[in-house]
């Protein structure tokens, strides 16, 4: 056996011997990735996983434009609790409190979504209201179930 050979028998048998540690490296890896996009490796969802978007209907009430909005959770858990920033929000529509419970002036500006029941993945949370101009809403807190 020549020296071209034996580094090839010695390449092939370093390969093979650090094949089963790579893919179980590639596995957790993979599995490490999966867990953080849901937030469980992470411990837990930040309120950046509460994604608010709105968007005008083309509608008006009383003099004011309106707007519909959703609240999703693109965490893997579910989030209770959820509240957003709504300081100065206003509306000439009536919201259901069960949706968007809105505090009474001098209330803190921040608003309940749900009624405080969880908001789970893949199903949105949608109000609709008319004012001047959108509101952020941009989320604040919430209390993650995993």
């Amino acid at each position: 056996m020549g020296v071209t050979d034996r580094l090839q028998t010695r390449k092939g048998k370093q390969m093979l011997g650090a094949t089963p540690a790579a893919a179980i490296l590639v596995a957790c890896m993979l599995l490490c990735t999966a867990s953080s996009s849901s937030g469980a490796a992470a411990g837990g969802c930040p309120p950046s996983s509460i994604v608010v978007t709105q968007s005008g209907t083309g509608e008006w009430a009383h003099g004011q434009p309106v707007y519909a909005v959703a609240v999703r959770n693109t965490c893997g858990c579910a989030q209770s609790d959820v509240k957003v920033d709504c300081a100065g929000f206003d509306t000439t529509l009536a919201i259901d409190p069960a949706k968007l419970e809105v505090p009474p002036a001098g209330g803190g500006g921040l608003c309940l979504v749900n009624g405080g029941a969880p908001v789970t993945p893949g199903r949105d949370v949608t109000f609709s209201y008319a004012w001047s101009k959108q509101f952020g809403f941009r989320p604040v807190s919430s209390t993650v179930a995993c």
